[in-house]
């Protein structure tokens, strides 16, 4: 498959959550931004080079990565180590999922990254109703406890 394939494959997999694919699309290819109530979900998809020294796998076959990602909130100005640990523990309980934290942006976010290959419609809508679901639970489970501030939705 190529890159027009699997952005036709994430596009239907939009329309059957009832979404419309031409208003979730980016002004860059392979990019469509969802909302899940306040919580933005970012749909990315590229090729990746071969070259990478990431990859784990040798494949001279082009290589797609389809990725899934909602920030959630700024990390905490205090308890930092607290919260860390907390992620970690959290970390325990996702599936095909992880957090990231962008430290340039202070910001702490849940992902789902994986190649595109033997990808499937159902695949991706469980990916991105899983990404939707840890970006909130998250939320409400530390908020409080770090006086979390939550991502602004970008309008």
């Amino acid at each position: 498959m190529n890159l027009e394939k699997y952005s036709q494959l994430i596009e239907s997999s939009l329309a059957s959550l009832g979404l419309n694919p031409t208003d979730s699309r980016c002004a860059e290819e392979g990019q469509w931004l969802l909302f899940n109530g306040e919580t933005e979900i970012y749909i990315d998809l590229w090729e990746e080079k071969n070259d990478n020294p990431w990859l784990y796998f040798e494949n001279d076959e082009p290589i797609f990565i389809f990725q899934v990602i909602a920030p959630i909130c700024h990390l905490p100005a205090e308890n930092i180590t607290s919260f860390y640990e907390s992620l970690l523990h959290n970390n325990l309980n996702l599936i095909n999922a992880s957090y990231t934290i962008n430290k340039e942006q202070n910001i702490l976010a849940v992902k789902i990254r994986k190649t595109s290959k033997f990808i499937t419609q159902e695949e991706i809508i469980d990916l991105i109703e899983a990404i939707g679901y840890y970006s909130e639970i998250t939320y409400d489970s530390l908020a409080e406890i770090y006086t979390l501030e939550k991502i602004a939705k970008e309008n």
